[in-house]
């Protein structure tokens, strides 16, 4: 969606953000019901909560300071050592790595707003350096013969996914004012969990909570969610760029109408108790 434009609508904005929200939620919890209360989570909390006030001044500062145009490209450097020291803390907490990443991303959001080149410079890290490794490590830990064998649950499982993800999202998304062919590409999109799904899968192999066999189905389930429904969405159901703008000035208007129907009624109210 970020390659294609699409991210530039309404209606792009919309699905990251339901996006976000989801796979924050199943971060945050993973990371309060499964870490250990000591003091490595006491120091990770007072570090984090320290770090994320005074983030965005100081990555603003470093950029002022030292220029956004360095080739050593200090901000860079700057923003993932605070991101690889808070993720040690949330690991020797056995909490989730990865929700620092999350918190810190939205307190310096405004920062990444206004430096767009920023943005560019971490996005084009994390998919060259970081991302290619995550996954290996991950795949390393399927065992192919659990996966032979788990083929029914795994076509189960896969299902109930599906059908939640569509009864959850499709009847939302058409009762706010999508048609069916948007509607169906929105609840496509939100059906899919590549990164968070095989996240939420090692996080449970690494802590002993699940085995080898159980974490090769959720995998697989997991990468057959991602594919099967981005390709069915881009091939059948892809809406163009002029009708994600479209929907989101139709929703506003909707949202304008409605409020205005409310406050006409609540003065006719007022005038007849009057």
């Amino acid at each position: 969606m970020i390659e294609g434009g699409f991210s530039d609508t309404a209606m792009g904005k919309m699905i990251l953000a339901a996006c976000f929200i989801t796979d924050f939620g199943t971060v945050l919890a993973l990371g309060t019901l499964f870490a250990n209360y000591n003091l490595w989570l006491l120091t990770f909390i007072v570090v984090t909560v320290i770090v994320l006030w005074f983030m965005p001044r100081w990555t603003q500062s470093i950029i002022i300071r030292f220029g956004a145009t360095r080739v050593s490209e200090p901000e860079v450097k700057f923003i993932f050592f605070v991101l690889f020291l808070l993720g040690g803390l949330a690991t020797a907490a056995k909490s989730e790595a990865v929700l620092p990443a999350y918190l810190v991303g939205l307190v310096v959001a405004g920062v990444f707003f206004r430096d767009k080149t920023l943005v560019h410079r971490m996005r084009s890290i994390a998919f060259a350096v970081f991302t290619p490794f995550y996954f290996i490590k991950a795949g390393l830990y399927v065992s192919l013969p659990a996966l032979w064998s788990g083929v029914l649950i795994i076509g189960a499982f896969l299902f109930l996914k599906m059908l939640t993800k569509v009864v959850g999202v499709f009847p939302l998304a058409r009762l706010h004012y999508m048609k069916v062919k948007e509607a169906s590409y929105t609840t496509l999109l939100m059906a899919t969990g590549l990164t968070f799904g095989t996240i939420s899968a090692l996080f449970g192999l690494q802590n002993h909570i699940i085995d080898q066999t159980q974490y090769t189905i959720l995998v697989s389930v997991v990468i057959l969610s991602a594919f099967m429904p981005t390709l069915i969405a881009q091939k059948f159901f892809q809406p163009s760029i002029e009708t994600m703008h479209a929907w989101g000035r139709i929703y506003r208007e909707k949202i304008k109408a409605s409020a205005f129907r409310i406050m006409s009624v609540e003065d006719v109210n007022n005038h007849d108790d009057l």
